[in-house]
């Protein structure tokens, strides 16, 4: 049976939304997310909170431009480790919101975003959001790396689901019972990693798929080889840290399947269209050798 308290306290949630914002070295693009995210329809309390990860490009001065048309705006320095994690940790660690809602500084919420964060944090204790690859992106871009479906959360290594870092809320008890993000984890595999460590811990997670995020891609080849290693290669941790808990191991046969399908489709490196899908693929795989050396672990 609800409690009348119980009751009562739903109702009042969240009092403060915290809306933290990882930036490093993002002075040229930062300015579209805070625009975007002054546009919101939301219209209970909320803050702003721009947490630098050691910026050398002006990045803090850039956001505080924009304080004005934001509540309660502030930014915070987290530079004292590199890492995305690192620099949420200390964004929600300065954040005053029951719930706390990370974003990424160069992407755009939608107007109605935040509100629907808030939505599904009324049954949920971790929120994540859904990815539109259309808006801030050229063809190309969006032909390498499809968008995730609008239906359900995506899910990794046929495990759990997350939610992605970019749009991903939580309430702050939860997030202080946690420890926060796992700051161990560099190059991809953070919101992964947090998303199956709450949900092992006995929190549920909710799909909000009206709150979209405009999210930008890599549009160079290099930065998308870059981005395809660091989450292989967070693919070898996420097995090193979950086998225990029924991580299934990688199946030998898939691995060489794949490893033949590159090897025979090598030629789409010189067709735009594909390029970037394959070379995003070949890094990946390369990441997860790499992993699988570092971590001592079979994940290839």
């Amino acid at each position: 049976m609800v409690t009348p308290q119980k009751v009562n306290e739903a109702l009042r949630f969240p009092t403060l939304v915290s809306v933290v914002i990882p930036a490093r070295n993002v002075a040229t693009v930062i300015l579209n997310q805070l625009d975007a995210l002054s546009r919101q329809d939301y219209r209970g309390a909320w803050e702003v909170i721009v947490s630098d990860n050691g910026s050398t490009d002006g990045t803090a001065e850039a956001a505080a431009s924009c304080a004005d048309k934001l509540p309660r705006f502030q930014t915070v320095w987290a530079g004292t480790h590199v890492g995305v994690s690192h620099a949420r940790n200390i964004g929600a660690q300065t954040a005053r919101g029951d719930f706390i809602v990370f974003c990424d500084a160069d992407d755009a919420a939608t107007s109605s975003w935040l509100r629907a964060m808030v939505a599904t944090a009324h049954t949920a204790d971790v929120v994540g959001g859904w990815l539109d690859h259309t808006a801030l992106n050229p063809l190309p871009a969006r032909l390498w790396r499809p968008e995730n479906s609008r239906e359900t959360l995506p899910i990794a290594l046929d495990f759990l689901p997350y939610a992605v870092g970019a749009t991903l809320g939580v309430r702050a008890v939860v997030l202080r019972a946690l420890g926060g993000f796992n700051e161990s984890y560099l190059s991809g595999g953070d919101d992964v990693e947090f998303s199956w460590r709450a949900q092992l811990a006995g929190y549920t997670l909710g799909f909000a798929s009206d709150a979209v995020m405009q999210y930008r891609l890599r549009e160079q080849l290099c930065q998308l080889a870059r981005q395809g290693y660091g989450y292989g290669h967070a693919d070898a941790l996420l097995y090193r840290d979950f086998r225990s808990y029924g991580l299934a191991p990688f199946d030998a046969r898939i691995t060489v399947r794949q490893w033949i399908h590159l090897a025979r489709h090598l030629p789409e490196i010189f067709h735009r269209d594909s390029a970037g899908d394959w070379i995003y693929r070949a890094a990946w795989r390369f990441g997860r050798v790499i992993g699988s050396l570092r971590y001592h672990v079979l994940c290839l």
